[in-house]
Parts: structure tokens; sequence; C-alpha cells
């Protein structure tokens, strides 16, 4: 039986989960390269209906790629009282899908993490928490909203530098609601050791929804707003 991904406030406390399933480690944008634009994009996060904060991606297109910056911000309440909390910032640089530099910092309930990296003649040198590390040539990370994403078989973990194997699996189409309409969305699922997602694009590509089951009777999803 597949293991899904636990967001219990006690289980939340495990470093990398979090960043894994909610998606902060980005990838290049999938807009016209030519746009001198920044593409925009906000998704309010819920915990069955209960919300629980934002994130918000940044693409902006430069003269060797793109330049990405993620914020994501949850509070997890039981009663009155602030059982998780998470904030997560994140600046990159990309190139022909490829990740070129990463600058990483997350406060996971109360411990912090600071990746650091950037391209090198024989791959990606990687510092997390001041700890070094070497991955391979071509990075590509758990970029939910860009659905190219999906062709990878290893994505990185930009929390805690984690190069995890990943499997997907196309679900076919069906209807979904966006801002107020139903929409016709493909649908994957993502499954990897402690996470199992299902992923909504539209048939141009844009990623409008997330779910997945906590394995604990609740479920956190991503609508985009």
């Amino acid at each position: 039986m597949t293991r899904h991904a636990d967001l219990t406030p006690a289980r939340l406390r495990r470093p990398g989960r979090m960043a894994a399933l909610l998606g902060l480690a980005l990838t290049a944008a999938m807009i016209n390269p030519a746009a001198a634009v920044t593409d925009s994009m906000r998704f309010r996060v819920y915990l069955d209906q209960e919300p629980i904060g934002e994130h918000s991606f940044q693409v902006s297109p430069d003269t060797d790629g793109k330049q990405v910056v993620s914020r994501a911000n949850f509070d997890v309440k039981v009663l009155v009282f602030n059982a998780y909390r998470y904030r997560h910032e994140s600046r990159e640089a990309w190139r022909d899908g490829c990740l070129e530099q990463i600058r990483a910092t997350t406060d996971d309930n109360g411990k912090a993490f600071k990746v650091e990296g950037e391209q090198a003649t024989n791959g990606l040198a990687l510092r997390v928490n001041g700890d070094s590390k070497r991955l391979p040539q071509c990075v590509s990370t758990f970029a939910y909203w860009n659905r190219d994403f999906l062709k990878q078989q290893r994505l990185l973990n930009p929390q805690t530098g984690e190069l995890v194997s990943v499997r997907v699996e196309s679900l076919g189409t069906e209807d979904r609601m966006m801002q107020g309409r139903k929409v016709a969305a493909e649908r994957y699922r993502l499954r990897a050791e402690q996470l199992d997602i299902s992923l909504w694009y539209t048939p141009d590509g844009r990623w409008i929804a997330l779910e997945s089951d906590t394995g604990k009777g609740r479920t956190i999803r991503y609508e985009r707003i």
C-alpha cells in the first residue's frame, strides 16, 4: 500500500516533508521566453477546509534564462494555539531547464535550514546548513506548476538538499473547479517514499490545483487565486 504524506502537527516537524509536499522547489516557467514580463501566481493553501496560508511565485525572464522567487507562509492552528509554523523563501536562477543557482531559507516550526548552490563544471555545488555536496550537472526540482518537471525521475528538495526518486502516472482528464468555473483538467499522480500527490493542469499546461491525503484522514489542498 502506498504511504501518504502526513501533515498532522506532530509529523509536520519532520524536516523536508513539508517542502517536498508543498512544492517549494521551482523550475523554469511555462511562459513565452520572449516576453519581458513577470509571471505572478498565488495559491491559497488549505488543510481540509481550513485555510492555513498562501504560496506565491514570481517568474521573470532575463538574458540567460529565468529568475524565480517563491514565498510560502503556513500556520496550522489547534483550537486557539498555533501548532505548526512554516516560512520559506527561495530565489533561483534557471537556464535551459536546469538549476543554475539557488538561495533558500526555511523556518520549519523553529528548525532553520539554509541551502545555497551554483552550477560548476562537474555538477551543482550545494551547501546545506554549511555542509557541502555535489549533485548532477542538470537538476530539476518539485516544480508542480511546470508540467515538464513530471518527466524527471529524481527531484531536488530545496529545503534539505536531498535528491528524491519519484514516480509519475497520468490519470486522464476530469472536470475541476478553477476560480468559480468548471474546467477540463489533466490529472497526474506523483509518488515518492513518503508522498502521494495529485496534480491538475489545464490543457495548455497551467497548474491549477494540488491535493494530498495526509494518511490521517486529512487533505492538504492548493487552490489558485
